[in-house]
């Protein structure tokens, strides 16, 4: 189903698929893992810390039939899968959209997906996934799965338990969207509150109200639906 390239360290298991898709060497169901990233990012180029031995950083680099705006489906497909194997370790996860996995308020795992296109044509989905085993004192309001587990885990074991939830829920999304829409619906903290985010260089604030049918959000400006994917969206506090 998937195979591992190992690396104790990279500047990103991003950019390193992205190297063997140049070289003509990254196969579907490629998954980078790395023990640590000197340069992980997250969405908008934000910087992702992802010391050794603190977490579980890798990418899977994959092909699907999905297209245009419908790709936003596999990020949140991701997210869940990431909460499913977190529930398998006994502990309820909720969802910031569209990238976000929160436990006990606060954020414990981050979700990218990148695509790569050969002209018009999607090549590859590379996902990110950044997972914290342990609390990073660079990432103030963070937790980890060890502060909320109150014990110590394997790194082997939480890296299997991950990629095979992961890659489970992004199956699902060609056969079962409604379902994943509907999961995704359920475990939202987005939805309902007052958000913020940049559209055309304006700020523009508004209340999150639902889910598009290919994952967008949608948003209530002033009685005016605008529907969001790209932007930065940051709750109102």
């Amino acid at each position: 189903m998937y195979r591992v390239v190992y690396l104790d360290s990279v500047d990103s298991t991003q950019e390193e698929a992205k190297r063997l898709y140049r070289n003509r060497e990254l196969v579907n169901g490629t998954i980078i893992w790395a023990k640590e990233q000197s340069l992980g990012k997250g969405r908008h180029g934000r910087k992702w810390y992802s010391p050794k031995g603190k977490g579980i950083w890798f990418t899977y680099a994959f092909k699907t039939s999905l297209r245009g705006k419908e790709l936003n489906l596999l990020n949140l497909a991701a997210a869940l899968g990431v909460v499913d194997a977190l529930e398998d370790l006994g502990l309820k996860a909720f969802l910031k959209w569209p990238n976000d996995v929160i436990l006990s308020d606060k954020k414990v795992c981050g979700v990218l997906l990148e695509a790569l296109f050969e002209g018009d044509n999607l090549a590859f989905c590379l996902l990110g996934i950044g997972l914290n085993l342990k609390d990073i004192d660079e990432v103030p309001g963070s937790t980890s799965l060890e502060r909320e587990l109150g014990g110590s885990l394997s790194e082997d074991f939480v890296f299997k338990k991950l990629v095979d939830s992961v890659v489970n829920s992004i199956g699902l999304v060609e056969k079962e969207k409604e379902v994943v829409l509907s999961r995704y619906r359920n475990l939202c903290l987005t939805l309902g509150k007052e958000v913020s985010f940049k559209r055309n260089g304006t700020l523009l604030k508004g209340k999150a109200i639902e889910l598009s049918s290919d994952g967008g959000l949608i948003v209530d400006v002033n009685g005016r639906i605008e529907v969001l994917y790209a932007e930065l969206v940051e709750d109102v506090r």
